[in-house]
């Protein structure tokens, strides 16, 4: 991983190197079980499996659902309490008349999409545990005692009538024994991509009263895959659906940025992640790559890149372009030169461009010298992605005069009032068929601390449907069809 930051606010702390043993294991002999996940060695398996191989829902009672963080034992829950919401208040723990309902449903979420994934129908589950050998270990399994209200509200809120004791789990007979903590975390390890399922939220009602949850599918236009996974620490890409009061909403694709050469993919990475269908690629060289490397270095790469853009779903070159921020007129110079190279290539492969732009205002700006390399060379239909848009109205109509094709990425920026208060003004006086959503994950936040996430497009089109003054589903069709025409995909 290249050490270069290079957009925005920098990531706070650094990812530690990797333990040499697994958190939480032991070497005490004579104490210690395996996990029957991974191949740690615990004093307390249950809470190990608790914490790591389950969503943190799984064990309400020992939860912060404020935090959504399962910390696995009571003492841990008050300390955690005290430290970080400054209280031993109620609150935030687990209520069964104000969670209650809303547990149950995430387990059902849970369980109908892990049927899903295996795959057999949800009803199915219990005879695939019966049957699969690798669930034997769980024989004589029963539920904590701890357990037995939360089992009974399971039961009761799905209309479920048990039909053996509450506290048996294995041989599973009714749905509710599929909710012990080491037959859940088998039946996840036996899906595809389980690991993802810890991040998995999705509230499932198996008999909802007479309403219709509308889908509202979004695409998130541009955003950083390696360095995403490498900030949150997932293997893959998560769900990334969930349900609102009213609907059920799901990032339908996402446009995956690849600027930084030394993070480029290699043919068995790109062969991997093309496996999630919900992925489209960029590549080229960011703009602030070129003052840190010799010519040589960048030749190397421009001549790599043409082979990249060859590679399946490969749908954009960039982001390239220009950044004057603590760049001096020599570094401009050469990101212009490297510039013009990524717009020769996209010229020639009919591929659209992710511009990056940033810095010097007022004239001589940096989009009048951006522009100025791009005029030259591509054509006024070209299209072009110009990424995180921050400018103002005059100068989106200066890009639209340039290139009537071009679309503008609206990010978490217009989230932060504060911090950018003209975006909004800009933002109204635009064209909504002009804009896309971005969130250029993981840099960009809207909350104090928190790691940019995909999910953040569902954030910016409730904003932008406040602004046009649409419907939430309006903008999600509106911009999702201006990023299909852009990119000339097929979706």
């Amino acid at each position: 991983m290249d050490d270069f930051e290079p957009d925005y606010e920098p990531i706070e702390g650094e990812i530690p190197e990797p333990r040499s043993t697994i958190r939480g294991s032991s070497k005490r002999k004579s104490k210690v079980q395996s996990c029957p996940i991974c191949q740690g060695r615990f004093t307390n398996v249950r809470r190990h499996v608790i914490c790591s191989h389950l969503p943190w829902y799984t064990s309400p009672l020992t939860a912060c659902w404020t935090c959504k963080l399962q910390l696995a034992q009571e003492k841990l829950v008050q300390v955690h309490m005290v430290n970080i919401h400054n209280s031993q208040e109620e609150q935030h723990k687990f209520d069964t008349l104000q969670h209650g309902k809303r547990w149950t449903y995430l387990m059902n979420g849970l369980l109908d999409d892990i049927a899903k994934r295996i795959p057999v129908k949800f009803e199915g589950l219990i005879k695939f545990v019966q049957k699969h050998s690798d669930f034997s270990i769980c024989s004589g399994g029963v539920h904590h005692w701890s357990d037995m209200p939360l089992l009974k509200l399971f039961n009761e809120v799905n209309i479920y009538k048990p039909s053996h004791l509450l506290h048996s789990a294995y041989p599973p007979t009714d749905p509710h024994s599929l909710l012990h903590w080491k037959i859940l975390a088998l039946l996840i390890a036996h899906t595809e991509s389980g690991e993802n399922l810890v991040t998995f939220e999705r509230e499932l009602e198996l008999h909802p009263t007479q309403r219709t949850k509308h889908l509202v599918s979004l695409v998130d236009s541009h955003f950083h895959l390696d360095l995403y996974l490498k900030e949150t620490r997932h293997s893959g890409l998560p769900s990334l659906t969930w349900d609102e009061t009213d609907r059920h909403v799901e990032i339908q694709f996402l446009i995956s940025n690849y600027c930084f050469p030394r993070n480029w993919p290699s043919s068995k990475d790109r062969h991997q992640l093309r496996k999630d269908k919900r992925l489209m690629f960029t590549f080229g060289i960011h703009p602030r790559m070129v003052a840190r490397e010799t010519r040589r270095q960048m030749e190397s790469w421009l001549s790599d890149l043409e082979v990249l853009v060859e590679a399946k779903n490969v749908c954009a070159i960039g982001e390239c372009g220009l950044d004057a921020q603590q760049a001096s007129e020599r570094d401009i110079s050469r990101q212009m030169e490297v510039l013009d190279s990524q717009l020769q290539l996209a010229k020639a492969k009919q591929l659209p461009v992710v511009i990056h732009c940033r810095g010097l205002s007022g004239e001589d700006s940096t989009d009048d010298r951006c522009l100025g390399v791009m005029t030259k060379v591509l054509e006024k239909d070209h299209r072009i992605h110009r990424h995180c848009f921050g400018g103002n109205i005059g100068m989106y109509r200066k890009w639209k005069s340039y290139f009537p094709n071009c679309k503008f990425g609206i990010s978490p920026f217009l989230l932060m009032e504060e911090k950018y208060p003209d975006i909004r003004s800009t933002v109204c006086n635009m064209d909504i068929n002009d804009i896309i959503i971005e969130t250029d994950a993981p840099y960009l936040s809207n909350k104090g601390g928190r790691t940019g996430c995909p999910s953040m497009t569902y954030d910016i089109a409730q904003k932008l449907a406040n602004l046009f003054n649409v419907s939430l589903m309006e903008v999600a069709c509106v911009t999702t069809s201006n990023v299909l025409k852009l990119y000339n995909i097929k979706h």
